[in-house]
């Protein structure tokens, strides 16, 4: 059974990067398959001014700028005429709430199935009354998502346990990579360290990812200094991808004018990770706030290295403690520094568990697998919402 139409819209603007971009395509292969015909999928985000996707190519066009949240009459005047006119019939959202201004009036232009796929935990765990009237709450909703998505366990539990959403209404679909691109490559063994200037006789330590203070990466510069300036150790670099603007900034203050400074690199945003990863050594996620079942520990993983994670939400079901990585407790830069200086002085333990690591996210975690996983749930769900408006049809008919 074919979709009519699909509206995949996003909380950011065009071209956002990150796991975000990493997305993107997959979810318009999902739509792809689902329609069969790519004049029937739609692309919407807050603002364009980040140009036109590049996952899509010059002839699409079936663009809109648009924000759900926004409860401006003429720009629900705008969604409602836009879904209406081109019979969309399926909506996919990424970071999608309960209840925004936009969903009354999608619903009535013709969308009949809503999914909002998140990326993120939804909500704090609550209990007792409090979750009790959140889920009172979320039941009166009639303008709702009709399913959740989410990348791993602990962040469905957030929505169940914390947001109040019905189970049947939650789906876990893990977080993947394209083990073809991201992968051990013996050709660029020494590519970070050419590109960076880095000594080729350091194992790197890498990180990518968002500069906020949640991502603790203030956890993984103390780690650093604990190894270099206390345990004097020369053997290592450490080195952070996805600063902008400026962020690195706030963490000068931690090394700068110490023996760390030249054994540390922010290299700002980068395209080329599939190449840099093969010439790292280890992995870290030192997240000090909650997190998700990140793009980045994929990418690592299947790139052939094991990852030393935070003990927090979805990034304890990124490895398996022991045998592709280890855990840490989060904000333990001793800790932290204690399991790299152990992966540095054991390469054939090294070996191992990123050989480890990337045997789990193939057989687990591959981008075919993904789409798989997406465009079978989202059949399952229109077909259900297919036979449940047949089946209301039937029963006025006969009333």
């Amino acid at each position: 059974m074919k979709v009519n139409g699909i509206l995949i819209f996003f909380h950011c603007g065009s071209n956002t990067g990150y796991a975000i971009g990493r997305h993107e395509p997959d979810f318009f292969k999902m739509a792809q398959i689902l329609t069969g015909d790519t004049t029937k999928i739609h692309l919407g985000y807050v603002s364009l001014d980040g140009g036109m996707p590049t996952f899509v190519d010059n002839n699409f066009n079936n663009i809109i700028e648009f924000d759900s949240r926004d409860s401006n009459r003429k720009t629900l005047e705008a969604i409602y005429n836009y879904i209406k006119g081109n019979k969309i019939e399926v909506a996919f959202g990424f970071d999608q709430p309960v209840s925004c201004p936009a969903y009354s009036v999608m619903r009535k232009a013709g969308i009949r199935l809503f999914v909002s796929y998140w990326g993120a935990p939804m909500s704090s765990i609550n209990y007792g009354i409090k979750l009790f009237l959140k889920r009172i709450e979320v039941k009166l909703r009639r303008s709702k998502p009709d399913h959740f998505i989410f990348q791993s366990k602990s962040m469905a539990d957030t929505a169940v346990y914390g947001r109040g959403i019905e189970p049947h209404r939650v789906s876990i679909i893990h977080n993947a990579v394209d083990t073809e691109i991201f992968k051990p490559d013996l050709c660029c063994q020494k590519y970070a360290h050419q590109a960076f200037n880095i000594s080729e006789d350091r194992k790197i330590v890498f990180y990518s990812g968002h500069m906020e203070e949640r991502k603790g990466v203030h956890v993984i510069i103390e780690a650093a200094n604990e190894l270099i300036r206390v345990r004097k150790r020369k053997d290592v670099h450490f080195l952070f991808l996805g600063n902008t603007d400026g962020q690195e900034k706030i963490f000068e203050p931690r090394y700068l004018g110490t023996e760390s400074e030249n054994f540390i690199t922010f290299g700002g945003y980068r395209e080329d990770i599939s190449r840099i990863l093969p010439s790292c050594y280890v992995g870290v996620i030192a997240s000090t706030g909650w997190d998700s079942f990140t793009m980045s520990s994929m990418e690592i993983a299947s790139s052939g290295l094991p990852l030393i994670v935070s003990n927090l939400q979805g990034l304890v079901e990124t490895i398996e403690n022991g045998k592709t990585g280890y855990l840490i407790e989060p904000s333990d830069h001793i800790g932290l520094a204690g399991k790299i200086e152990l992966l540095l002085d054991d390469p054939e333990l090294q070996k191992n568990m990123g050989s480890a690591g990337r045997q789990r996210v193939i057989e687990n975690f591959s981008h075919e697998r993904h789409i798989e996983s997406l465009v079978a749930t989202m059949r399952e769900l229109y077909s259900r919402c297919y036979l449940t408006e047949h089946l209301l049809r039937l029963w006025l008919e006969r009333s």
